[in-house]
């Protein structure tokens, strides 16, 4: 993938996100005080449930999903939100603390729930570490 630009995410690109993942709390049933295995189990059963009947609730679920996961990240390993801009896309990832990886998290449920992809992404999560080797090259987890 050939990065034109990258950059942290604005405030409003954040409150937005936030929006996103926050859309789900009620059809989970989780609130902020949920342990973060709770809510990956929770959204793994989801996802595993769910029956997308159009292309347009796919794209939905996947950004809400992806905001979610996204965020836990972020939390849970100290990453943080960026903003990617290829020539042919804008997407948005959470990347490593020294830039070392990232999860192009809505894409990565797209792929999820329109089935191109297994669903993997708590295997993902706790395959994540905080540091990386020195000599790792920037790389896409998927």
């Amino acid at each position: 993938m050939e990065i034109k630009n990258y950059r942290t995410i604005t405030k409003e690109e954040k409150e937005e996100i936030n929006r996103l993942a926050s859309n789900l709390y009620p059809l989970l049933k989780i609130d902020d005080n949920e342990s973060n295995s709770t809510i990956l189990q929770k959204m793994k059963e989801f996802v595993e449930n769910l029956k997308i009947s159009n292309n347009e609730e796919l794209e939905k679920f996947a950004f809400e999903l992806g905001s979610l996961f996204g965020n836990i990240i972020c939390k849970e390993y100290g990453w943080e939100w960026h903003n990617i801009t290829t020539p042919d896309n804008q997407l948005y990832c959470v990347s490593s603390p020294k830039n070392k990886a990232c999860c192009i998290c809505h894409n990565y449920f797209y792929s999820i729930l329109n089935k191109s992809h297994s669903n993997n992404f708590n295997l993902l999560f706790n395959m994540i570490e905080k540091n990386y080797p020195k000599d790792w090259y920037f790389m896409i987890l998927s």
